[in-house]
Parts: C-alpha cells; sequence; structure tokens
C-alpha cells in the first residue's frame, strides 16, 4: 500500500516552484510507492490545474495573506484528514507554517525545502535558522544553499536534491520560426529568459551587452540582445537601453509559455545574477543546446564547469559578459563541445527522473529510519 506524503508550497502559480513540485509529485505517483497531494497555502492557481490533472489531489488553504491565522487551523484539519506519513513544506513560509503546527497535527515526520542563497529579506534566514531543527531534515537542490542555511542555524540532516526538467522537452524542442521571432531575421541573438527582478542584475547584462556593441559596431552590427520574460524591471531596462543608445538591439518579446523555444532560438543564454540556489533556466539552456555565460557563484559552479558545460564569468571584472560572448559566438569549436558536453550532463544529472528517484529513496530512508513524530 502506497505511503501518504504531502507537499505544502505557499501557492501553484505559474513559476519555478510550483513547476518542480509538479514533476515530484507526478513522478512519485506513476511510481506507486508514494501517494502525494498537493497543499497550497494561497488560493490554488494555474499549477493546481495540471497537478489535478495528472491524478495528483491539490488542496486549497485560500489564506487571505501571510499573517492568516485561519490558515493554521486549516492546515491542521487538512493534515488530520490526509494523514501522511510525510510532510515536505517548500520555502520558508510553508516552512515556518508546517513546524508551527506540528504540535497540533499529530505525529510524522517532516521535511523543509529551502532553494535560494539571496541574502535578502535577511528576517528569512533568521526564521529559517530557527525552524531548521524542527524536521527530520533540510533538503536543498545545491550544496551552497544547504551551506547557507547552516550558517543561520542547526539541523538534523541535509539532502542535495538537484532539480530535474524534462529533457526531451527541450532537447526536441522547436526554435521560433525566423518570421516570428523579436529581432531581424538575419539577426545573432544572446540573451536571458526568465523573471525580471533586481536580483537578476539584468542592467550589469544590458551594459556589458553596450560595451560590446560599441567596441566595434561595424563588427557586432548583428548582434541583438533578447530579454525574454516579465517583472517590475521591464521598464529601468528599456530606459537604460535607450541612454546607452542601443535600444534598437534591445527587444523585450515578453513572457513565454514555451522557454524551450526560445532558447533554441538564441545563440547564448546569459546570466548575470550572483544569488542563485540552483539556476533552473541555465540546465533548460543547456538541455536546449544554447551555450550559456554564467557569472561564478557557488551554486552556479556546482552545474557549470568553465569551457566544458558553459563559461564560468569573473562577475568583479568589467567587460567580462563582453568578452564571453564574443567568445562563444567567434570560436565555434568551442560553444560546440560546450553544447555537446551540457546535453549529455542534464541527461543523465538533472532530468526529472532523476530527482524523482532521489526524493523518493530520502522519503523511503526517512520511513524506514525513523518512527514519525512531532517536528
Amino acid at each position: 500500500m502506497a505511503q501518504r506524503v504531502v507537499f505544502l508550497i505557499t501557492d501553484l502559480d505559474l513559476g519555478g516552484m510550483p513547476l518542480i513540485v509538479r514533476r515530484i509529485v507526478r513522478g512519485l505517483k506513476e511510481a506507486g510507492r508514494w501517494e502525494p497531494t498537493v497543499v497550497s497555502i494561497k488560493p490554488p492557481g494555474i499549477v493546481a490545474r495540471w497537478i489535478r490533472h495528472e491524478g495528483v489531489e491539490v488542496v486549497g488553504l485560500n489564506a487571505k495573506s501571510t499573517h492568516d491565522i485561519q490558515a493554521v487551523n486549516r492546515w491542521v484539519k487538512t493534515l488530520q484528514t490526509i494523514n501522511p506519513s510525510v510532510v515536505v513544506s517548500v520555502l520558508v513560509h510553508a516552512n515556518a507554517l508546517a513546524a508551527m503546527a506540528a504540535p497540533l497535527a499529530g505525529p510524522r515526520i517532516y521535511f523543509q525545502s529551502i532553494h535560494t542563497i539571496q541574502p535578502e529579506p535577511r528576517w528569512h534566514w533568521r526564521l529559517q535558522g530557527l525552524i531548521a531543527r524542527h524536521c527530520h531534515g533540510i533538503i536543498t537542490p545545491s550544496q551552497a544553499v544547504l551551506d547557507r542555511v547552516s550558517r543561520f542555524g542547526r539541523f538534523h540532516n541535509g539532502y542535495v536534491i538537484p532539480f530535474g526538467l524534462d529533457y526531451d522537452t527541450f532537447a526536441l524542442a522547436e526554435p521560433i520560426p525566423v518570421a516570428e521571432r523579436a529581432w531581424p531575421g538575419d539577426a545573432v541573438a544572446v540573451g536571458y529568459i526568465g523573471r525580471f527582478d533586481p536580483v537578476k542584475r539584468l542592467d550589469i547584462l544590458v551594459r556589458e551587452f553596450a560595451e560590446l556593441l560599441l567596441r566595434d559596431y561595424r563588427r557586432w552590427s548583428k548582434l541583438h540582445l533578447a530579454l525574454i520574460g516579465y517583472g517590475t524591471e521591464e521598464k529601468p531596462l528599456r530606459a537604460l537601453a535607450a541612454q546607452l543608445g542601443i535600444a534598437s538591439h534591445v527587444t523585450f518579446p515578453g513572457a513565454t509559455a514555451e522557454p524551450a523555444r526560445w532558447y533554441k532560438s538564441l545563440r547564448i543564454l546569459c546570466m548575470p545574477s550572483t544569488v542563485e540556489g540552483f539556476g533552473m533556466n541555465i540546465i533548460e539552456a543547456m538541455a536546449c543546446g544554447t551555450p550559456v555565460a554564467v557569472f561564478r557563484s557557488p551554486a552556479v559552479e556546482e552545474i557549470v564547469t568553465d569551457q566544458e558545460t558553459g563559461l564560468l564569468i569573473d562577475p568583479n571584472r568589467k567587460g567580462s559578459m563582453a568578452d564571453a560572448i564574443a567568445l562563444l559566438i567567434e570560436n565555434g569549436a568551442l560553444a560546440d563541445k560546450i553544447r555537446s558536453q551540457a546535453q549529455a550532463l542534464v541527461a543523465t544529472r538533472y532530468c526529472a527522473p532523476r530527482m524523482v528517484e532521489d526524493y523518493q529513496r530520502v522519503l523511503d530512508q526517512a520511513m524506514a529510519s525513523e518512527r514519525p513524530r512531532l517536528a
């Protein structure tokens, strides 16, 4: 008989972690040893519909805000109804709710997960440090995140389970037809796909692109920068491109539900962030065969090997991203080597089946080694 496991997450709107949870619970359901349920603290969003369609139960606590105290009561009642052996909470708000309600909800095994090394807001880390010991173990997608958690508090067990994707969805995707791209048909496009958030430091990418373009305009006149996504930084980024005199070479195609096709349409994915806890868009681009140029940071260096599966760039040296773009465009042999080795890496290490197997092994080991208990 399958064991019950609940994944508690803040919301199931379209975004990175809801999609990761979707892959995990779908895989666990298919494997048959675990019967998953996903509980959303906020009213369930679009990803909830997809999860339900795949045969996994979804429950909404329908919290009106992070301060909705009634969500605690609804969570306790949900746990008592489902009666899972294991609870996996996802990110700090869900971790806090699970830890707070555990004494009221009956004995069971708890895991907390955290997926960022972003330093702010600092109170998130202080809170995570306080509650980290109140569970069987902490699950993170990289050693870098686990190391950061350990700086704020002690915990019993640590597990690194890298994120995984549906490899064929990315590797076999068709690029956007030339006539439908947001840049001229003869352009060489490099860019970024994801949220336009200040921590992504996309202003640095725009400045580095301008550095390359203005360094030798005749040489790089066909080069275009595509910033594909959405977020609060779009207006400032547009203004910056205009201020630097390169607005005609910077395009904003908007948000997309088909990122694989856009990765396939780019010559290079550029990633200027230094606070990634993992870097999902990095492995997505790698799966598509799009070489990546990324600033060095602890988590990213666990994925990318310089000049083997991508280019690792010094974030403190001005012009380093511009140089990396130029190198990958002009050195076809290097780009081809990176493309091949990156795809092989993702196919084996960062695929969804591997991630699901890792989760299943951790859950199985916990059940075998420890009786369910209060967190």
